[in-house]
C-alpha cells in the first residue's frame, strides 16, 4: 500500500470521528450507516504505533433498515499496510457492502502486520494479533447483535490485511467460519528464487519479505530499533508460526476465499486515468507480480494439498485500488456466510501464541512456546507436541488440566463446573 496515502489518512483520519453508538439507540435507515468507535487497546498497542492521537479506532458498517433488537453476520475487514482503519471508506469500498445485510468491522492494525511482534522474545509492543482476537471481537460482540454461529462469522482483508485474515482466521477457527484474502502478504519467509521454495531451506538472507516488515512499519522511527522486530529472524520457529503458508491445516475447516492479481494491467487499470499517470502505477504491478503472486501461488498449493475448501483467483491486475475493487466484489460474489462444519472433533493447529482458543478447547503455556506447537484432537484425545513448557487445557464443560509437553490427554463435554 502506498505511504503517501498513510501520510494523507494520517491528517484527515480525526476529521467527522463520531462518537454516537448507532449500535445501542438511533432510528432504523433505508441505508447503511457508518459510525466510528473507539475500542481501546487495554495495554496491546501503545500511542507510538498508531496514526493518530487517542485510542485506537474503528469504523463500524450497519447495514440498511439496522435493528439493534436483530442478530446480523459479522465480517472484520483488516486495512493494508500504510492505512489505518478508514482506509476502506476513504478509497470507496463501502458501498459494495450495501446488499451484503451483515455487520462490518473495520478495526485498527495500522502497520502493524496483524502479529504480537517479536521485538527479541517480548512478543508484543505492540501486540496486534492479542488486541485484535481478544480486545475487538469481544467489545464488538459485546455492543453489537452478532450471529453466534461461525457460519456468520467472516474474516476479509487486502493486501497486508489478508496476511491478516489468513493468519487470525486459523488462531480462532471455531469463531471464524471463512476466511478471504486478497492481494495478500500470506507468505512472509517468500524465498529468493531457488532458495528452495516453500519446503526448501534457506538461511536468514535468502528471504526476501520477512526482513523487510520492521523497516516498512518504520519501526525505528518509533522507537523500535530491535533486528527483525515483526517476527524475528526470518528462518526460524516464531516467522513458521505466523505464515499463513505454512499453518494451511489450521483452515481445514474453513472456507477460504483467494484472489491475486498477476502484474499484467487490467482494463480497470487501463481505463483509470489517475491510476496510469501515477507515480505507484509501474511498482504496484511489479509489486503483485513478483512478490504477492508468488505468494499466493505457494499458499494456494498449501491450502489444497491440506484439504482446505478454497476458491483461488488469479486475474489481470497489479495492487491497485481499481483492480482490490473487483477483488472485493469476487469475494462477495463467492459468499463470505455460506454453510459450514459447527463444532468437529478431529482437527489439528499449529500456533506459537502463549494463550487461545481452538474450537471448544481453552489453553494457556505456562511460558511462552519455544517452537511451533501442534495441537491434534482425534474425539476424546487431544495431543499437545513440545512447547518448552507446561500447559493448561480448560474444555468448554470448564474442565481443567495441566500437563507438561508433548502430551496426549484425554478430554469430553462433560461438565466439571
Amino acid at each position: 500500500m502506498r505511504r503517501l496515502l498513510a501520510l494523507l489518512l494520517t491528517v484527515c483520519t480525526l476529521a467527522g470521528v463520531q462518537t454516537i453508538d448507532a449500535g445501542i439507540t438511533g432510528a432504523q435507515s433505508s441505508s447503511p450507516q457508518l459510525v466510528t468507535i473507539a475500542i481501546p487497546s487495554e495495554g496491546d498497542v501503545s500511542a507510538q504505533w498508531l496514526p493518530y492521537s487517542g485510542p485506537p479506532l474503528a469504523n463500524v458498517l450497519l447495514p440498511a433498515g439496522y435493528n439493534p433488537s436483530q442478530r446480523y453476520p459479522l465480517l472484520v475487514l483488516l486495512n493494508g499496510l500504510g492505512t489505518d482503519y478508514d482506509w476502506y471508506a476513504q478509497e470507496g469500498f463501502l458501498p459494495l457492502f450495501d446488499s451484503l445485510d451483515a455487520i462490518v468491522v473495520m478495526p485498527e492494525g495500522a502497520s502493524g502486520w496483524f502479529a504480537d511482534w517479536w521485538n527479541g522474545g517480548q512478543r508484543g509492543n505492540p501486540a496486534w494479533e492479542s488486541y485484535e482476537l481478544d480486545v475487538v471481537l469481544a467489545t464488538v460482540q459485546a455492543r453489537y447483535p452478532i450471529l453466534p454461529q461461525r457460519q456468520y462469522h467472516a474474516i476479509v482483508g487486502i493486501s497486508m490485511g489478508g496476511l491478516g485474515a489468513a493468519y487470525l482466521g486459523g488462531r480462532l477457527p471455531g469463531f471464524f467460519g471463512s476466511v478471504a484474502s486478497l492481494s495478500g502478504f500470506v507468505d512472509p519467509q517468500l524465498h529468493q528464487e531457488g532458495a528452495g521454495g516453500i519446503s526448501g531451506s534457506a538461511t536468514d538472507a535468502d528471504y526476501i519479505t520477512a526482513a523487510g516488515m520492521g523497516l516498512t512499519s518504520e519501526a525505528p522511527l518509533k522507537g523500535d530499533y530491535n533486528l527483525d522486530p515483526v517476527l524475528g529472524p526470518p528462518n526460524a520457529f516464531y516467522a513458521t508460526g505466523h505464515n499463513p503458508a505454512r499453518l494451511a491445516m489450521n483452515l481445514e475447516q474453513t472456507r477460504v476465499f483467494e484472489s491475486t492479481g498477476n502484474g499484467v494491467p487490467s482494463s480497470a487499470d487501463l481505463g483509470d486515468p489517475a491510476v496510469l499517470t501515477g507515480a505507484e502505477f509501474l511498482p504496484d504491478l511489479a509489486a503483485e507480480r513478483w512478490v504477492i503472486y508468488p505468494m499466493s501461488q505457494l499458499y494456494y498449493r498449501a491450502l489444497a494439498s491440506a484439504g482446505v475448501d478454497v476458491t483461488y483467483q488469479v486475474h489481470r491486475g497489479g495492487h491497485l485500488i481499481p483492480d482490490f475493487l473487483n477483488e472485493v466484489k469476487a469475494m462477495l460474489a463467492w459468499g463470505p456466510f455460506k454453510p459450514v462444519v459447527a463444532a468437529p472433533t478431529s482437527w489439528l493447529n499449529d500456533t506459537v501464541a502463549t494463550t487461545g482458543q481452538l474450537w471448544d478447547i481453552g489453553y494457556r503455556f505456562g511460558q511462552p512456546p519455544d517452537a511451533v506447537v501442534q495441537f491434534r484432537r482425534s474425539g476424546i484425545s487431544l495431543s499437545i507436541s513440545a512447547a518448552g513448557s507446561d500447559v493448561t487445557i480448560t474444555t468448554s464443560g470448564g474442565c481443567v488440566t495441566t500437563t507438561s509437553t508433548p502430551a496426549t490427554i484425554s478430554i469430553s463435554n462433560t461438565s466439571c463446573n
